[in-house]
């Protein structure tokens, strides 16, 4: 069940480049921010009425926590790597991000919420490996760029990476209730930053932004969300991080699909690394009950 969330988990981030580009055509990257967020939130609470999920009884301190998930999984990133993105290309910002599982790993050995395996460190490298395979030819052309954007976006990684392990601090949260209140927090501030800006005051709607706007805060914000946490309370923070391996995967992969992109010998190859990297744990899982099994039968 874990890998299956993970897949679904990268199958629906990895398709929201399309709907991003859609969406831009009409919103500037600020103005998308706020209505993602706010579809989000919209969405989170109108299902936890229907559902009659109620707040937690919380503390101060787990109130406070769940302000910070929300400056840190929404805000954040959304604001560093969005301005990020702006000057640096597609296939070096996956790759910058594909950082979140090396910074989850010092994260959980610094703050010791979640032990950190050999294990998990050796598919944190595959992985990674599979990343750099999968734009290598992109990277060629890209190494010039200035330094500060490909900063911003390493900031916003460490964000996510630093939310994962909060998320990970409360585990009798509900996921539902956890990122509706993430999603509130996180729509109040970027209202507030749209309105300091002017950029409320001329937001034009029209049909295909419009849906494919509605569907990032809907589906790639609020319903992958809640997954997400459910997958971090089940699996823990490393074992998640690794969906940012598959979200420029199938991203390229629906780029193939959708876009008529041509498939590459690095496609294949990276694909076969970043699927290995999360198949390493069950594997060695295996083998190790397998060995023990035998050796339990000879004795």
């Amino acid at each position: 069940m874990n890998y299956l969330l993970l897949l679904i988990i990268g199958l629906i981030w990895g398709g929201q480049f399309i709907l991003i580009d859609l969406s831009l055509s009409t919103y500037t990257p600020e103005q998308l921010s706020f209505l993602r967020t706010f579809y989000a939130a919209v969405f989170l609470i109108i299902f936890c009425l229907i559902t009659r999920r109620k707040y937690a009884k919380r503390d101060l301190l787990s109130w406070l926590k769940v302000i910070i998930i929300g400056l840190l999984e929404v805000v954040i990133p959304f604001v560093l790597i969005m301005w990020g993105q702006q000057f640096v290309s597609g296939s070096m910002a996956s790759i910058l991000m594909g950082t979140i599982p090396f910074f989850t790993i010092v994260l959980m050995l610094l703050t010791g919420v979640e032990r950190a395996t050999g294990v998990k460190f050796l598919s944190v490298l595959v992985g990674f490996a599979g990343l750099i395979v999968l734009f290598l030819p992109d990277l060629r052309n890209g190494l010039s760029m200035s330094y500060m954007p490909q900063i911003a976006i390493l900031m916003g990684a460490l964000s996510f990476a630093l939310a994962l392990i909060v998320i990970r601090s409360l585990p009798q949260e509900d996921s539902f209730v956890l990122s509706r209140d993430a999603f509130i927090v996180g729509s109040i501030v970027m209202c507030v930053i749209n309105s300091s800006n002017g950029s409320l005051s001329n937001i034009h709607f029209s049909i295909s932004p419009f849906l494919a706007s509605l569907s990032l805060g809907v589906f790639c914000s609020g319903l992958v969300y809640v997954l997400y946490v459910s997958l971090i309370k089940r699996a823990g923070a490393g074992f998640c991080s690794l969906s940012n391996y598959l979200v420029p995967l199938f991203g390229s992969l629906f780029g193939v699909i959708i876009m008529g992109d041509h498939i590459s010998i690095n496609m294949i190859f990276a694909c076969v690394l970043i699927l290995s990297s999360i198949a390493i744990e069950p594997i060695l899982r295996y083998v190790k009950r397998r060995k023990v099994s035998i050796l339990s039968g000879r004795v």
